[in-house]
């Protein structure tokens, strides 16, 4: 049984063979979240952007499975 982290391996070799449809996939995703949660418009930019940095071999990977990311600076 392949695991997450073979799933997210397989999902950023594919990204960097075919880096415009992984960054369409992902607007795709998140034009269909702002559809359905209207006002987080930033939120969902921001998580895309991060999520093609990350597809793209950026250096912001998710935490390991189980465990909670940092919490977000104060404002």
């Amino acid at each position: 049984m392949a695991g997450l982290g073979d799933f997210v391996d397989k999902a950023k070799e594919w990204a960097g063979k075919n880096p415009e449809k992984a960054d369409s996939f992902v607007d795709k995703g998140g034009d269909a979240l702002k559809g359905k949660f209207a006002g987080h418009d930033e939120q969902f930019d921001q998580a895309g952007d991060k999520a093609k940095e990350f597809l793209h071999g950026g250096e912001n990977p998710p935490p390991p499975q189980g465990e909670q990311p940092p919490p977000p600076p104060p404002q």
